[in-house]
């Protein structure tokens, strides 16, 4: 051997030696077994977050087209298989408003039950509250967080006692300590190589349901807070939270989160603020968000892929969600059944969307309302006018193409009968005006043949000056009579301005007014 070769046999020993002494490299094998171990150092690893928000419907929707929780276990499991970092979340709002929340199981209200059964089915990881969680009563809502097998996150709100002492809001098993809600969430993850990151998880929720159980403070505030307390032990934060999207862009502005996944708006949407990113899927998983984050270690920067998936019935179903999915429909079947419906029958295509939103129903007339008002006057022809409480509609969401018999039910889940009253003018005009005012609330009056004349400060019915001398035979929902509406206690069977109530004979299921929704079913097929 000549000296040539033997130097390089001795340099290639001492870098071999040295490199493999030194701690901050990562040895991972190679594939080819006859080579040597080899060390990498890229400081890089992934994650993936599997967004959901505002999920009231467990099983697909347009006649099994959309949507569907089994579904988007597929996806998650699809997800795993590309990166065993996958964390799945709901930005809020799922426990109400739903149809079958709304039926009784086992001689109690369901309330949420069938949607933590199949969260926790799916293994969801972490969510934060969105308001509608609060329309829950507190025994009801502290059931189903004891129900849960996944994490809550939120950083602005708290319990509150009769008294009025805050605390945090926390799963409660008996024979347990208490499991509170954190302010913030820590996500510790490490990949094959040995590469670790830790990620902030900051939640605000917005204070758009005032209960007396809940306390909020200030969005933006406990956000700064919360971001404050995670920044020192955290390689980077992001946000999961349900607000209005203007709340969300705001926060992104304030506050260097490259992801903000957020709930509240049902539609999708994805917005860029400086480096950080803004997005929201669709309600009831017609689509989720896939977000791709690579973090690098050496660099502290983060990059963020999204990507909108659609769930439709291109995607088979996790046959183990699937199976309780099946199980709660079917209860849900047969109640349905059992009140004279057929869940599954499509009653007409809409050309255009209709509506039930929330925030647009409880602050102004729209098509949703103004289809069900035209529905009630052709199930109450001799009345010269008809109103409901927007409260009654429950959807919170669009409806769009093929609508079902079931479709109908999940708009109005509670239904109720339509009455016909003979009332004086000078009652009608009291009724309208509170209705005016209670904009903003379930209370607000969506209105069919009346109409308020800002200018002149006049109500015309039909097309006439309000007379509140005049008797008027109008059309409202059942409810209304019960004095039980906002500031509508005065609107009784027993009120001395009703003069004459007209409605269905019991089990006559001829008469349209028996039941509000199979008179929209009727007026849509027809």
């Amino acid at each position: 051997m000549n000296k040539s070769t033997i130097f390089l046999l001795v340099l290639a020993t001492f870098l071999f030696t040295f490199n493999a002494c030194d701690p901050s490299k990562k040895t991972v094998k190679t594939p080819t077994t006859d080579m040597p171990e080899m060390e990498i150092d890229d400081g890089m690893i992934e994650v993936i977050f599997l967004q959901m928000n505002d999920v009231y419907e467990i099983a697909p929707l347009e006649g099994g087209k959309v949507g569907g929780l089994a579904r988007v276990a597929t996806i998650r499991e699809q997800l795993l298989e590309e990166n065993p970092h996958v964390i799945t979340v709901l930005a809020g709002d799922f426990l109400n408003p739903s149809l079958i929340g709304t039926l009784k199981y086992e001689g109690e209200r369901i309330k949420g039950k069938h949607i933590v059964e199949t969260m926790n089915a799916m293994k969801v990881d972490l969510v934060t509250v969105g308001n509608h969680e609060f329309d829950l009563d507190e025994d009801e809502l502290q059931a189903r967080i004891n129900e849960s097998n996944f994490e809550w996150v939120v950083a602005n709100v708290l319990q509150k006692d009769t008294a009025g002492n805050l605390s945090p809001f926390a799963k409660r098993i008996e024979g347990s300590e208490p499991q509170n809600f954190p302010e913030t969430y820590q996500l510790n993850l490490t990949d094959e190589d040995g590469t670790n990151v830790s990620i902030g998880i900051l939640s605000v929720c917005l204070d758009a349901n005032k209960r007396d159980y809940v306390h909020y403070d200030e969005v933006f505030e406990s956000a700064i807070q919360a971001y404050g307390q995670m920044k020192p032990e955290t390689d980077f934060i992001v946000g999961l939270t349900h607000l209005n999207v203007e709340d969300d862009l705001e926060l992104a502005k304030k506050l260097p989160l490259p992801l903000i996944m957020g709930g509240h708006d049902h539609d999708n949407m994805y917005h860029e603020v400086g480096t950080s990113k803004v997005a929201k899927a669709d309600a009831n998983a017609k689509t989720v968000y896939v977000h791709r984050l690579s973090f690098n270690k050496k660099t502290g920067t983060v990059k963020v892929n999204s990507e909108l998936v659609a769930i439709n019935d291109q995607i088979e179903e996790d046959e183990e969600v699937a199976e309780v999915v099946n199980k709660w429909n079917s209860i849900a079947d047969k109640s349905m059944r059992d009140a004279g419906f057929d869940p599954n029958e499509t009653i007409t295509t809409l050309k255009e969307p209709l509506d039930g939103r929330e925030k647009t129903m409880r602050n102004g007339p729209t098509n949703m309302g103004e289809m069900i008002t035209n529905a009630m006057l052709k199930a109450a022809p001799k009345s010269v006018a008809a109103f409901f409480n927007s409260g009654s509609v429950r959807l919170d969401d669009f409806l769009k193409g093929a609508i079902t018999q079931v479709d109908i039910i999940r708009t109005l889940p509670f239904g109720g009968s339509i009455v016909e009253v003979e009332m004086s003018g000078e009652l009608l005009h009291e009724i309208l005006v509170v209705g005016r005012e209670n904009a903003g609330t379930g209370g607000y009056l969506q209105l069919q043949k009346i109409e308020y004349i800002e200018a002149d400060d006049i109500w015309k019915v039909n097309g006439k000056t309000l007379n509140p001398t005049t008797t008027y035979r109008v059309a409202l929902t059942d409810f209304l009579l019960t004095g039980l509406e906002k500031d509508l206690d005065f609107l009784t069977r027993d009120n001395p301005e009703i003069f004459k109530i007209y409605e269905a004979e019991k089990g006559d299921m001829d008469d349209l007014r028996g039941d509000v929704r199979r008179a929209i079913i009727d007026y849509l097929q027809k």
